[in-house]
């Protein structure tokens, strides 16, 4: 998950090219990041991954993601959720990730629940596009994903979860990756969210100082990669 990722440097300065440029794709629902510059976008990897992303020396075409800093993340993450245990907030999870972090989020949500958390489900089946092959909201467990022909689909999009908040979803706290937290903040709600070298969106939100609690790693390995950040998480829940 962390020290030396697959998600490759020239991708990582693509999709900062990208927010620069205001590409909608990789805004992940916040309009408001604009405008921005691929300077402040890789400075802003810089200090999250602790890594120069501008001069990727000795990579191999790989990005670099600092354990320590992992770490130091992780029991940001952690504290947060404990809060929203104790305050018995009402907590979404979503994800555009199905084949990663899927079953860490479904089992936060599980632990979450069981110290007094209200977890969040609408719209289930509704199909939020009619023009992109009826796409439709569905829930594994309590984390919501996208279907599309009875598949899960991998997304960046942010029309998912701005249906979701169209569609009568009021949270305290979303907890997730891509548009599903970067939605989220675009109305003002608390994220946590798993991102990649490749999320700029999300990475620049955080030093903008909004309301985000990253986890800067790859967000793509086999589900039970992610077992080692669910314990440590779990454990520090109360």
């Amino acid at each position: 998950m962390v020290g030396w990722i697959d998600t490759p440097v020239h991708d990582v300065h693509r999709k900062a090219r990208m927010l620069a440029s205001g590409d909608p794709s990789v805004l992940f629902g916040l309009p408001g990041l604009m405008p921005t510059s691929i300077e402040e976008v890789l400075e802003a990897l810089n200090r999250l991954g602790s890594w120069d992303f501008a001069k990727p020396n000795g990579s191999r075409g790989r990005s670099w993601v600092s354990p320590e800093g992992f770490v130091t993340q992780a029991v940001a993450v952690a504290e947060r959720l404990r809060q929203a245990c104790e305050r018995g907030e009402r907590v979404f999870f979503g994800t555009g990730h199905p084949t990663g972090p899927l079953e860490m989020y479904v089992r936060l949500a599980d632990a979450m629940r069981a110290r007094g958390t209200e977890i969040l489900r609408v719209a289930e089946g509704d199909s939020y596009e009619r023009y992109s092959g009826g796409a439709q909201i569905r829930y594994v467990c309590d984390v919501a994903c996208v279907s599309m022909g009875g598949d899960l689909a991998h997304t960046h999009s942010a029309r998912p979860m701005q249906y979701l908040l169209g569609s009568g979803l009021t949270a305290d706290l979303v907890v997730g990756d891509h548009g599903f937290a970067g939605a989220a903040l675009g109305e003002g709600i608390d994220a946590v969210a798993v991102v990649d070298t490749n999320d700029p969106a999300l990475v620049l939100a955080w030093s903008r100082g909004l309301s985000v609690w990253p986890v800067l790693c790859d967000d793509n390995r086999p589900p039970g990669s992610y077992s080692a950040l669910t314990r440590f998480i779990v454990e520090r829940l109360g």
